[in-house]
């Protein structure tokens, strides 16, 4: 099983405990407002079995995010699979609970799975992918050493595309 530690945050694979979690992090509308939009519970365990399953096929996706001092559950965090302009590129992706926003946890998440990928899945590129008024996400991508590459579309919606090519050290 894979497992990230930083200094504050335990990174960890998902695991079917994890659903309660999940749902609540994944039903939130400000959460979710720059996202595909607020999932029930359903929706969430379709998302976590399809989390499980990227697992197996290509052996990363999303990760639980543990904050190390309480032991909660604190979001969703990995190098995913996405499609964008009709190709699949391995994108960082961040999503934390709205009580732990302004902490750097982001951040903090953000480097640790840009690290594992550069490193230990040896990708040579990551992306990322925001929505144009999402200015806190594009704000930690910039902090991430990300720049913008261009405008592009994923399933049908406008977003900024971010990249970071495997030269630098974080």
């Amino acid at each position: 099983m894979t497992k990230i530690e930083t200094k504050r945050l335990m990174i960890r694979e998902f695991i079917d405990s994890d659903i309660d979690n999940l749902y609540a992090l994944l039903s939130d509308p400000k959460v979710m407002q720059y996202c595909s939009g607020v999932m029930n519970r359903v929706e969430a365990k379709k998302w976590l079995e399809s989390i499980m399953k990227y697992y197996s096929e290509y052996g990363y996706d999303y990760f639980a995010v543990i904050e190390k001092s309480t032991g909660k559950f604190i979001g969703q965090s990995g190098i995913i699979k996405q499609k964008i302009d009709d190709e699949l590129i391995d994108c960082v992706a961040f999503m934390i609970t709205k009580d732990k926003w302004g902490m750097g946890y982001a951040t903090e998440v953000g480097k640790a799975c840009i690290s594992y990928g550069l490193q230990n899945l040896n990708i040579k590129k990551l992306y990322a992918t925001v929505e144009n008024d999402n200015r806190a996400s594009q704000a930690v991508l910039k902090k991430l050493g990300m720049t913008f590459e261009r405008e592009s579309y994923f399933y049908g919606n406008k977003v900024k595309l971010y990249s970071l090519n495997n030269v630098i050290n974080l």
